[in-house]
């Protein structure tokens, strides 16, 4: 039996009991509003922990690119989405390669992009099932709903892809007042809508609409124009989310550092510096020893300040919940499954470093 604070530091933590509970709620919460759910693995990167999403209820999961479906198919996920245009022929024989292993679809917004991946799966004897991307205000992919309709038709004229349906990400909400974000969600739901309806009206048949993120999902769920939901980070939790309004979770993901230096009662410096935990949407919190606070990362070090805590000394374990969960996994390889401090097993974040 290993227990969590035997790990060599820094060792990034997950918490089965909290991340259980989260992917059960997101599963559960979905289904009551009749939507399924299809969580985003970009934050997590790690098959095993997407196997557990979906033996939660998930259909199957989301991936950012295609190296990162790769990772997951290579771990026996069998259903993946990547939500994301994929361009470039290195990039399109990966497609292949992860459509031999499980079911994939591809977000598309582009006739000859759509052209490229029907050659190169028609040469494989392999289908791929395409999303055509509506740009739903975000301004980064997608189409308009009036160019959707012809790339619909040009899907169903080529082969080895097939019409799944829609997506469009809405993402510029995540970090809106609730009111604001509620308004804005429903806006971008009203033009995928449109989208659809567009669509429909030229013959094409499909029934996804799909996208969604954490930040928003409750009010995806209300609003009941998606058919499939893509947040995922939320399963994991940190205090991003919790800045975000996401409701019900409990912090699931955590990272254990050692103290290196004691040498004033008042200060401490850690082994997880910014190499080992994200900081770009800010510090991490101390979970415990309670009364300590990170001030500050280097590099290497975690810079802790006494806040009414006791004094520490080398050796010492602290941990700490990162602030953002995407920009914390990614740095490390291995993810500890613990329960009640005692590791359960060790999961392999394949996914990291996964960008192409």
């Amino acid at each position: 039996m290993t227990l969590v604070w035997e790990l060599e530091t820094p060792a990034l933590l997950v918490d089965l009991d909290a991340l259980d509970h989260n992917a059960g709620l997101m599963a559960q919460r979905s289904t009551d509003a009749g939507i399924a759910w299809r969580p985003h693995v970009k934050a997590c990167k790690s098959p095993a922990m997407a196997q557990r999403l979906i033996a939660a209820g998930a259909v199957g999961v989301t991936c950012a690119k295609s190296a990162e479906a790769l990772a997951m198919a290579h771990g026996g996920v069998s259903d993946i989405l990547i939500a994301n245009e994929v361009v470039g022929a290195d990039k399109i024989e990966r497609l292949i390669e992860v459509a031999k292993l499980a079911t994939l679809c591809v977000a598309v917004d582009d006739a000859d992009n759509v052209r490229e991946i029907a050659a190169a799966a028609d040469a494989a004897g392999v289908q791929i099932d395409l999303l055509v991307d509506i740009d739903v205000n975000l301004h980064r992919c997608g189409v308009d709903p009036e160019v959707a309709p012809a790339l619909c038709a040009l899907i169903a004229d080529l082969p080895a892809v097939r019409l799944r349906g829609l997506m469009g990400y809405e993402g510029h909400v995540m970090g809106l007042p609730d009111e604001e974000k509620e308004r804005e969600t429903a806006a971008s739901a009203a033009i995928i809508a449109r989208a659809a309806d567009l669509c429909r009206a030229d013959g094409h048949e499909f029934d996804v609409l799909s996208g969604g993120g954490s930040g928003n999902y409750r009010y995806v769920l209300e609003q009941g124009v998606l058919t499939e939901l893509q947040a995922g980070g939320a399963a994991l939790m940190d205090l991003t989310y919790e800045a975000m309004g996401v409701d019900g979770h409990r912090r699931a993901l955590s990272l254990l550092c050692q103290v290196v230096s004691a040498t004033h009662p008042d200060r401490a410096a850690g082994d997880a510096g910014w190499k080992a935990t994200g900081r770009h949407t800010g510090m991490p919190l101390v979970a415990q020893p309670l009364g300590w606070e990170c001030v500050g990362l280097s590099a290497e070090h975690t810079h802790l300040a006494r806040n009414g805590g006791e004094s520490l000394s080398i050796g010492d374990r602290v941990e700490l919940v990162p602030h953002y969960s995407d920009s914390t996994v990614l740095l490390h390889r291995t993810l500890h499954a613990h329960r009640d401090g005692v590791v359960e097993d060790a999961w392999a974040i394949s996914g990291s470093g996964a960008l192409q």
